[in-house]
């Protein structure tokens, strides 16, 4: 049978006149053609079927990529559609690290996988972040162009959002210029109103303030608005450097 690998255009010709050649000659053998081609061909429906069906059952059953389940938002509360959108997206970005990044470590890195990575699905950000270590460490000859680049951005992403991200200062623990924080202001119970805006909490606790205290209520609230302000700037930033990286988070 004629190998029509490695072929350039000037040569198509002569293989195709080649192959008619060798597939007249190989119809007179009935046997010998069934064999080759007919066969295979028939066996391969079937095989495509299964492999197709067995796809998508994956995917709907285990994989479920048409999901985000958000592991950062508790489901006992309320959140805001803006939230969804920005825990939605970086559960995304946490995913690829620690379930996808973390199985090509093992895959293609390790000699010998820990047991707990086994199973599908079972996460390992220590995994997911050697093997972004590893592609960083890519020349342009090794990985192409922007692989160590994208890599790099990558886990920074990921670090703010797991690290740094979840232990910034709760703007209601924030000193005002006279030292004082909104929480202090209102005897330490503020972290349940957290997640109301700051004139949510001025209307509902302002009866509580006197005229003595005016001036340390108006700096811990300012510092409050400035904390929230800055952290929203901070989000935005963050989340616009995530949507530049969309095309190059493919799960491989």
């Amino acid at each position: 049978m004629p190998e029509a690998d490695g072929l350039v255009a000037g040569e198509w010709d002569q293989y195709a006149a080649e192959w008619g050649k060798w597939a007249a000659k190989a119809q007179k053998n009935k046997i010998r053609w069934f064999f080759i081609e007919t066969l295979p061909d028939f066996l391969y429906r079937f095989v495509w079927a299964y492999e197709r069906t067995v796809s998508q059952l994956k995917y709907k059953y285990i994989w479920k990529l048409n999901l985000i389940k958000i592991h950062s938002l508790k489901a006992t509360e309320y959140h805001s559609t803006g939230d969804r959108l920005m825990h939605g997206m970086f559960q995304l970005l946490v995913d690829l690290v620690e379930l996808h990044k973390a199985q090509q470590q093992i895959v293609w890195r390790e000699d010998k996988a820990p047991r707990y990575m086994v199973k599908e699905k079972l996460r390992s950000p220590e995994m997911g972040i050697k093997y972004l270590d590893w592609e960083i460490s890519l020349s342009e000859e090794d990985g192409g162009p922007n692989q160590a680049k994208n890599a790099k951005q990558i886990k920074a992403l990921y670090l703010w959002w797991t690290v740094t991200r979840v232990n910034r200062t709760d703007p209601v623990d924030i000193k005002g210029s006279m030292g004082v924080s909104t929480n202090e202001c209102y005897g330490g119970d503020m972290h349940l109103e957290s997640k109301k805006s700051s004139t949510t909490i001025w209307r509902e606790f302002a009866h509580n303030a006197s005229d003595k205290d005016d001036e340390v209520y108006v700096s811990a609230g300012k510092a409050l608005d400035d904390a929230q302000a800055e952290y929203d700037e901070e989000d935005d930033k963050m989340l616009y450097q995530l949507i530049k990286l969309r095309k190059h988070l493919q799960i491989w």
